[in-house]
């Protein structure tokens, strides 16, 4: 195994970086202005969309019952891309029986030296029922290609953060010490990231950004019946934590307990995720559609909670979305003390998305920030050398006047060839993307929805990315209207961290989504707190408002459904129905998120003593359930039925 070892040590790199980070803005800023330029007036495109999986690879010591994240990226992927190989030929170049697909799959790099990112291989059409169900067979076939790859005793998951990592103890194979020049993380050992050098690059160029400002990742901890309280990790256990222990004395002592802490930006992107990206029909409609998915994103984010873990731990949060956020904030001590961003913002690189963009009628300005931060020199120079409006000129320079961390060292000696606002735009992660035509058109404007959690199986993927397929189908179809005001989508994106959001917690929605509200209607009268039942699946009688009754998504979604594909052959009526009934029951609590039913499993595991800790052994067994869970050995929906709970069947 191979794995990285050169690292910008005294910031060197980041100097030449900064050196011309000015120039590759101009440059970047002239690219965007050529791209809007050629594409802002392309009209029917077609609805094309696609998904994006991060898959963990897992090794399992059977006879010493652990298991293991396997640190064996680059020898997937080199396997998988050889023409011809030893392991299962077929796999690879077999086609998907049931869908419209005859391109193979791709597999890319992600962060971590376990992960593998898979797409695809070409876009489906959300408007074929045979492509939609082509779904599930693509998602199995990319499971089954990275697994033929693998070999006894190894697997591929799909869960969003292995349990242990950062644990006291080995939790890698092979077994590699912490405490290493790259990562100077006390938990993580460098061989924990990908060898690949955008990677590398983004960790050292965030690290060297901060200008000295440690990384501190903190989560809540579970409190169970046995946890000690108030708990103080460096109290608990034979080591000390470093990012706690820096906490305390930054603040009282007591904002530092009954946290869990990561030391490393590698504790963001270590976790995995489910992408879904569509393609609008031109310009404006991709605008509409970014700003009716922000809105959904924390409510569709709790629905797919599966991050109940951290560093070992049982932690008091469902989703991974603010770890993330934090492990990859590059503000340094003063930006973050004055929440800015030199020259502008106010938000960290991964975060709720800052502001709506679209040229709707029906976004009223109360809806967007009082005061819209944008770099007025970039957004200047966007409106006079184009027909790019005051919205969309705001947005594009809140990306242009960001650092170009992830410019590595390879690119940087002939950056002038490059696409250098691609370089800025992939290093800002908002929860809802928006994204440009390619440089050759063949891909058109599209919106990238980012919140969602992956799920440990790929019919619960399947799922929920056929869902969001459709939904936003049905929004462009019903021009359905979402808006609330932006803080409080970010308000909704902290209630869909709470444990257990999806059945308990109430998210701020918009009451009234089809037709128009007069103008001088106020606001707050045009949105209630609703419960996730009450969005998904809709209600004749709302209980905390003074409209009577809400459509819900799911039978809008329906409704879009009968009336676009009409009658459909009754085993395709039934997939689509298996898929949204999956939605349905989770939106009601009748099956349990991924989250939900990791945490009970633990706590009903024989070994766990009720302190919040996931040991090795009920660790190595809940990975076991989910490599059956992943190869479709076990059903997830008799699992995580709460009846199966109940009757004690679900652990």
């Amino acid at each position: 195994m191979e794995f990285r070892t050169n690292q910008d040590e005294n910031g060197s790199h980041w100097a030449e970086v900064m050196s011309v980070a000015e120039h590759i803005r101009r440059r970047a800023i002239q690219q965007l202005l050529d791209l809007f330029e050629k594409y802002k007036d392309i009209d029917g495109y077609p609805p094309l969309w696609g998904d994006e999986i991060e898959y963990q690879l897992l090794a399992y010591d059977d006879s010493n019952q652990r298991a293991n994240l396997l640190l064996k990226q680059k020898e997937v992927l080199n396997t998988l891309e050889r023409p011809h190989r030893d392991v299962n030929v077929a796999c690879q170049t077999a086609t998907v029986s049931s869908g419209d697909q005859t391109t193979a799959p791709e597999f890319q790099p992600e962060f971590g030296s376990f992960m593998v990112e898979a797409t695809p291989g070409e876009p489906y059409d959300s408007s074929s029922i045979k492509s939609l169900l082509s779904v599930e067979p693509n998602m199995r076939k990319r499971r089954r290609m990275i697994q033929a790859c693998l070999g006894p005793g190894e697997a591929v998951v799909t869960m969003p953060g292995f349990p242990r990592l950062g644990a006291p103890g080995l939790y890698t194979e092979p077994a590699l010490p912490t405490h290493g020049l790259l990562l100077r993380s006390q938990f993580l050992p460098d061989g924990l990231i990908s060898t690949h050098e955008r990677y590398g690059t983004i960790h050292d160029n965030i690290d060297a950004r901060r200008g000295g400002r440690p990384c501190k990742v903190k989560i809540p901890i579970y409190r169970d019946k046995n946890t000690p309280w108030p708990w103080k990790e460096s109290l608990q256990f034979p080591h000390q934590n470093h990012a706690q222990e820096d906490d305390a004395r930054q603040h009282h002592d007591s904002a530092a307990e009954n946290f869990i802490y990561g030391d490393s930006m590698a504790f963001g992107p270590s976790f995995c995720g489910l992408q879904v990206t569509t393609q609008a029909r031109n310009l404006r409609e991709a605008r509409y559609l970014h700003d009716q998915l922000c809105p959904l994103g924390p409510v569709i984010m709790a629905l797919s909670a599966a991050s109940p873990f951290f560093r070992g731990f049982l932690t008091d949060t469902d989703v991974r979305w603010n770890q993330a956020a934090t492990a990859v904030d590059d503000r340094t001590t003063n930006e973050l003390r004055s929440n800015t961003i030199k020259p502008f913002g106010s938000q960290a690189r991964w975060s709720s998305t800052a502001m709506y963009i679209s040229d709707d009628p029906r976004l009223r300005p109360v809806y967007n920030p009082p005061e819209i931060k944008a770099d007025s020199e970039i957004k200047r120079c966007l409106q006079q050398n184009s027909s790019m409006d005051a919205l969309l000129a705001s947005h594009y320079a809140n990306i242009l006047t960001r650092d170009p961390i992830a410019l590595t060292k390879n690119e940087l000696r002939s950056y002038e060839s490059l696409d250098l606002f691609e370089i800025l735009h992939s290093a800002v992660w908002p929860h809802v993307d928006f994204k440009l035509p390619s440089k050759d058109g063949a891909a058109g404007w599209r919106v990238e929805f980012r919140p969602l959690e992956v799920q440990l199986t790929d019919l619960e993927n399947a799922a929920f990315a056929v869902f969001m397929a459709l939904l936003a189908r049905t929004i462009q179809h019903y021009d359905l209207n979402f808006y609330i005001p932006i803080e409080k989508v970010a308000e909704n994106m902290e209630r869909a961290h709470t444990r257990n959001a999806a059945p308990e917690q109430k998210f701020f929605f918009r009451l009234q989504v089809e037709g128009t509200t007069p103008d001088d209607e106020n606001p707050e009268a045009e949105y209630a707190l609703m419960t996730m039942a009450e969005i998904i699946n809709g209600s004749p009688s709302l209980q905390d408002s003074h409209v009577q009754s809400f459509p819900g998504l799911l039978p809008l979604v329906q409704s879009y459904v009968l009336e676009v594909f009409g009658n459909v052959p009754d085993e395709a009526r039934q997939r689509i129905d298996k898929y949204l009934d999956i939605i349905r029951r989770r939106a009601t609590g009748e099956m349990l998120t991924p989250a939900s039913w990791m945490r009970l499993f633990v706590q009903r595991h024989p070994d766990y003593r009720q302190d919040s800790v996931v040991s090795e052994r009920v660790c190595y067994d809940l990975m076991k359930v989910v490599r059956g869970l992943g190869e479709g050995s076990i059903d997830p929906a008799q699992l995580f039925s709460v009846d199966a709970q109940v009757e004690g069947k679900g652990s």
